[in-house]
Formats: C-alpha cells, sequence, structure tokens
C-alpha cells in the first residue's frame, strides 16, 4: 500500500466502526450519552495488607473514577493478597532477586438489585537485593507501587472487556434459613401478633 494513502485509510475506518455498532471500552462518552463502566463504579472497600493497601486503593481511584454527577450503580470490593518469591539464589543461598506477586478477588455489586459479580486479577513485577538496604527498600516499594497499578488495570479491564462482550454474570445470594426459622406473614391492619404465642 502506497504509504501515503496509510493515513487516509486509517481515517476512513475511524469513522467506519462506530457505524458498525463498535464502541471501544475505554471510549469516552459523548455529551447526553450513558457513562462508561468505570465511571458508574464506587469503589467502597479494599482489603489488603496494611503497607501496599493505600497504593492499590490510589491506583483504583485513578483507574475507576465516577462520573461527576453520577450516581453510582455499583460497588466494587477487592480483596489482595501479596507475596514475595524468591527468583535468583547465588551458591551461598543469598537471595539477590524476587518477584513480586499481587493477587486480588473482586466483587461489584449491582445497587438497584444487590446481585454480585466477582472476578480475579493479578500482578507480578521483581526488584534486586543489593548491598544498601534503603535502595533495596526504595527497590522493594517500587515494585509494590507498579504492582498495584498494574492490578487495577487489570481489573478494569476485566470488568470493561467482560460487560462488553456480555460475559459478566451478576448473582443473587439466596437468604438460608435453619429449620427454627420462622417466616411471619405480614399482618392485616389493626391486627395484633402476640410473639410469645409459641412459648
Amino acid at each position: 500500500m502506497n504509504r501515503h494513502l496509510i493515513p487516509l485509510a486509517c481515517i476512513i475506518c475511524a469513522f467506519a466502526l462506530p457505524a458498525c455498532g463498535f464502541r471501544p471500552i475505554y471510549a469516552t462518552p459523548v455529551e447526553g450519552a450513558d457513562a462508561a463502566l468505570n465511571q458508574l463504579i464506587a469503589v467502597r472497600q479494599v482489603a489488603a495488607p496494611q503497607t501496599v493497601r493505600p497504593l492499590i486503593v490510589s491506583a483504583l481511584n485513578n483507574r475507576i473514577v465516577l462520573k461527576e454527577g453520577e450516581i453510582p450503580k455499583y460497588d466494587l470490593d477487592v480483596v489482595a493478597t501479596e507475596r514475595a518469591e524468591r527468583l535468583a539464589v547465588q551458591i551461598d543461598a543469598t537471595v539477590t532477586r524476587y518477584n513480586y506477586r499481587l493477587r486480588a478477588n473482586y466483587t461489584l455489586t449491582d445497587l438497584d438489585t444487590g446481585a454480585r459479580a466477582t472476578g480475579e486479577a493479578q500482578a507480578v513485577t521483581s526488584y534486586n537485593i543489593v548491598s544498601s538496604q534503603y535502595s533495596t527498600l526504595f527497590a522493594e516499594r517500587t515494585a509494590q507501587e507498579k504492582a498495584a497499578t498494574l492490578l487495577a488495570e487489570e481489573i478494569e479491564r476485566d470488568l470493561l472487556v467482560r460487560f462488553s462482550s456480555g460475559g459478566v454474570e451478576f448473582k443473587t445470594t439466596p437468604i438460608e434459613l435453619d429449620a427454627d426459622t420462622e417466616i411471619l406473614q405480614e399482618p392485616d391492619w389493626g391486627e395484633v401478633i402476640d410473639t410469645h404465642r409459641n412459648e
């Protein structure tokens, strides 16, 4: 293809895709259109180790931002765990490099129905162990920050892809009743219920 025609082809494709019903999952909605999914979610709770929790919260809030003036349609809860894995070990058993892994389970709750959808995400980074303790701590912190950012991106991407493909399955959690639980019918107007009738 003539190199001068490539820009023209790109412009044509850009106009043609919306006409086919294609909408990029990261597209910014036009004025008056429905907000994108990541603009309808409120990050409600993040449970994670104390050192990395603020990083995950910050990363999620950078990716999932409630649209100004919008009432949240979904709540997002995230439970994350961290793990450092030895990656490079010398002959004398000295560890010189670690893999840092963040793994998360998330729950998206539909605030209208109470139904929930769950998913998983993970992120892996690495850092070196050097002779300087300060440098090692700095490298470890940098790895945590990067992992938190990657984890937030993965959660957002997973939600957007699943929603755009219809792959999110919301489930309503049934109320479990034990054998001793009695369901009381709504009383008629003026009726008095004796709560001690079985005593």
